[in-house]
């Protein structure tokens, strides 16, 4: 139940956050503040650690690598910011997506806690997966640009493996 809220929670904060955005100059490097964050915080054990953006115990375990990826969701010509773990398995699990958001500026939308994960799929597609016990919620999104704001899907979409620009 706690992580039906939790997404249920995210997509309206996604669609309440992206109403209306259009129309301010977005700056060529928005996300380097924040990828100096990860950077920073792998490299100090999160001494640098802030309160509105609480970091996974996955994040903090020294013997997990991580990387970040830039694509264009939304086709608007700026690419959006995935946080990811760099491992073996077949497809690139992410825990944390940024975009651009013209009134306030880099946004995290989605946030994988210690209980999902974010996945790429073909097409532009998030897929979300969360645990209630052993058995996933899998759920897709996909955002539309025109009504600025993030649909759930009642289909299937393949995940994708990417390669990440490590930290």
């Amino acid at each position: 139940m706690k992580n039906i809220i939790k997404i249920t929670a995210a997509v309206a904060m996604i669609t309440a956050v992206l109403t209306g955005c259009a129309g301010k100059k977005i700056p060529d490097n928005w996300y380097n503040k924040t990828l100096d964050y990860y950077s920073e915080g792998l490299s100090n054990n999160w001494a640098n650690e802030r309160d509105d953006l609480d970091v996974s115990e996955e994040m903090k375990d020294s013997s997990n690598k991580f990387g970040y990826y830039l694509k264009d969701l939304d086709g608007d010509g700026t690419d959006e910011l995935l946080i990811g773990i760099i491992d073996d398995l077949a497809e690139t699990r992410f825990i944390d997506l940024y975009i651009w958001h013209s009134d306030i500026g880099s946004f995290r939308i989605l946030h994988a806690g210690d209980d999902y994960y974010i996945y790429l799929c073909e097409n532009n597609i998030i897929r979300m997966d969360s645990w209630h016990g052993s058995t996933p919620e899998i759920r897709y999104f996909k955002y539309d640009s025109g009504n600025n704001s993030f649909h759930v899907l009642d289909t299937e979409s393949k995940t994708l493996k990417v390669e990440l620009t490590p930290f």
